[in-house]
């Protein structure tokens, strides 16, 4: 079986990655999209075929691959120009045609689109080309982007009964989906892919320094990550008399709106912004802190939360999206209602009341659930088994 798992960018995210090896343990996997860098799978049965940076080495490319086309499979070049034909500038109908020209040549028998928002422009393949479509419904594709954007609700309820199969990250994004009739039946619930060697750097938890505790988010700056909340928390806490800090690892720049908050607020010396890191420095630095906050209005399930969990890191996390399904008060976790910095705040006093002995058994509770629901190797046989469910 030829599967595609497209996400428009090649390497992809953490998931992404860890699914690609995955499969490629017993499929051929295609990868298409942008290089943003060299990868090495060190597996025969992964092949890149995308496009890159530099324009010339792309027209040479595609060039090359447009003969072959013509040659092998003549049939197709009519799709090829049906499609191109659909935009609108010069640039736009260049951008398609090297974007879909490889997966013409290398055509798929499943092409898993990673996000909702992909599956309008390359609808064509199952249209024309009888290429099974798979679609992953995660957090913001799927909770807020058709709320603000009409005509891509509309695109999701036109076009969504016809998809082979949905991979869904939690059961709340597989009801929210059914809203633009998604049907039931064909939505398979799979978890994060969790790699073992998350689960190694457990160490148990041991209470830090009394006097003070510390903090910390990551993720990057984006009105659904909820940081001024977590920020307006802080400073109830810090007027409480709590000698608390608050470190933020972030991929991208901080924003001005966080920046004027955090100086407003005079949270200057109680908050430290971090760029982000590797991942194995990243969880040895999680290791140091007392607690892990998630304050999102918005997410599926956030895999930070689940290496945290992984890590024994006591989490506490706002009710957003699907992370009611990870985060059970009193057993893996506190709760808090999104927008709620003062419920965030007294969850951070109760966390901080919390004898050493229970905080202990919530964060052995917490690792012994991520490692039996978000095991990779289960996850990849969900994948195979969905797989072979739609080509069936």
């Amino acid at each position: 079986m030829k599967i595609s798992v497209y996400s428009g960018a090649i390497p992809s995210t953490t998931f992404i990655e860890h699914l690609i090896k995955g499969i490629a343990t017993k499929h051929q996997v295609f990868l298409f999209g942008s290089i943003k860098s060299r990868t090495a799978y060190n597996n025969p049965k992964v092949r890149i075929y995308g496009h890159y940076k530099n324009r010339l080495i792309n027209l040479i490319i595609s060039l090359w691959r447009l003969v072959l086309l013509a040659v092998l499979y003549p049939r197709r070049i009519k799709v090829l120009k049906h499609e191109i034909l659909k935009q609108y500038s010069r640039y736009a109908k260049y951008q398609h045609f090297i974007k879909i020209l490889p997966v013409l040549l290398h055509l798929p028998d499943i092409f898993h689109i990673q996000w909702a928002k992909d599956l309008e422009p390359w609808f064509f393949l199952k249209e024309h080309l009888n290429v099974k479509l798979i679609v992953s419904l995660r957090g913001a594709h799927i909770n807020y982007s058709p709320i603000t954007n009409a005509a891509l609700a509309k695109s999701y309820q036109s076009l969504f009964p016809k998809v082979d199969g949905f991979h869904a990250v939690s059961e709340a994004i597989a009801k929210e989906a059914q809203k633009y009739n998604a049907p039931e039946e064909k939505i398979e619930v799979i978890h994060s892919l969790l790699p073992k060697t998350t689960l190694q750097y457990f160490e148990g938890y041991k209470k830090r320094n009394p006097k003070q505790i510390h903090l910390v988010s990551v993720g990057r700056f984006h009105w659904k990550k909820g940081y001024r909340y977590a920020l307006d928390a802080l400073k109830l806490l810090k007027d409480r008399g709590v000698n608390v800090n608050y470190t933020i690892i972030s991929s991208n720049c901080i924003s001005e709106e966080i920046l004027f908050q955090i100086h407003q607020l005079d949270l200057v010396e109680e908050v430290r912004i971090l760029n982000g890191l590797p991942q194995h420095q990243l969880f040895g630095n999680l290791k140091t802190y007392d607690c892990f906050i998630l304050p999102s209005l918005e997410e599926g399930i956030a895999n930070v939360v689940l290496e945290a969990m992984a890590l024994g890191v006591p989490v506490i996390s706002t009710n957003c999206g699907g992370m009611a399904e990870v985060v059970i008060p009193n057993e893996t976790g506190w709760l808090v209602p999104v927008r709620d910095h003062e419920a965030l705040a007294e969850a951070v006093q109760e966390l901080i009341h919390t004898s050493e002995a229970e905080l202990q058994h919530i964060v052995l509770n917490a690792h012994d659930f991520v490692k039996k629901n978000f095991n990779a190797e289960k996850s990849i046989a969900q994948f195979l088994a969905l797989y072979e469910r739609v080509m069936d």
